[in-house]
């Protein structure tokens, strides 16, 4: 498949089981569990010759899922701190080939339905001619810090949101409601954004608890692991969904069966 050949099926918005577990990295049984468990959403077409499909932030979520569960975390609660990550919706947006490369305002081709390439791109990230890097100053990042405190932090100059922490020997994972930012600053504390309401049903019954007060022991605990972790996990969630995306496109190598691990 040629590169304007994929932009137009990624424009078309569905992509099919084959799509994601080949450009995220997991096996078909995998990916049944995710949409099993309600991480992930399809369209649910079945019978002889359907072909069920996902639209574009699953393709996403899936991408920044396998990436947590490839750092040594279950699916199940993979698919909980990718699903309820604090503004998803903003890094899917941002992490997108034809808003990088086109121009949505322009006239499209009668043949490609595609709009005309920009003169300079958003990003190059999708460039064929360059590897995918980390891009420091703006990549979102989740990190665990001890083993414990989920946060997501924005760029080098944003400080951590912590989202909620894993219990059981890391096999569950509580939601804080609401979040809490760590703690370069005054502390601070951030409300339950409106789109928690509207999460699918089976995420939305997820453990939460409150934990705002600044004598919580929680909050203190998180606040002290944050500036001084014995040992932290980083994911880069910008990273994992671009290079997807990249193999999405045929710039990358699709990930091979053999090279699709488990944890």
């Amino acid at each position: 498949m040629d590169f304007n050949q994929a932009l137009q099926d990624y424009q078309s918005g569905e992509f099919t089981d084959q799509d994601v577990t080949r450009c995220a990295g997991l096996s078909e049984r995998s990916w049944r569990e995710l949409i099993k468990t309600g991480a992930v959403r399809t369209a649910g077409r079945r019978g002889r010759g359907q072909v069920r499909c996902c639209d574009a932030n699953t393709f996403k979520r899936t991408a920044l899922i396998a990436g947590l569960n490839r750092a040594g975390l279950s699916l199940a609660v993979s698919g909980q701190i990718a699903y309820l990550l604090p503004r998803d919706q903003f890094l899917y947006f941002t992490c997108d080939p034809v808003r990088s490369l086109l121009n949505s305002a322009g006239k499209r081709d009668p043949v490609t339905g595609l709009p005309p390439r920009l003169k300079l791109p958003k990003a190059n990230w999708c460039d064929p001619d360059k590897p995918a890097r980390a891009n420091p100053k703006n990549d979102w990042l989740i990190e665990i810090y001890d083993g414990r405190f989920v946060g997501r932090i924005i760029g080098s100059k944003h400080a951590p949101l912590i989202y909620g922490d894993l219990r059981d020997q890391r096999t569950r994972f509580v939601l804080w409601r609401p979040f809490r930012a760590c703690f370069d600053g005054p502390n601070e504390t951030r409300h339950l954004e409106p789109w928690y309401v509207e999460t699918e049903p089976r995420f939305s019954d997820a453990d939460y608890e409150k934990h705002d007060a600044d004598d919580d022991p929680l909050c203190r605990a998180a606040e002290r692991a944050v500036r001084n972790p014995v040992f932290k996990t980083t994911i880069n969630a910008t990273l994992a969904i671009r290079m997807a995306l990249r193999r999405y496109l045929g710039i990358e190598p699709a990930i091979p069966p053999s090279d699709i691990g488990e944890t």
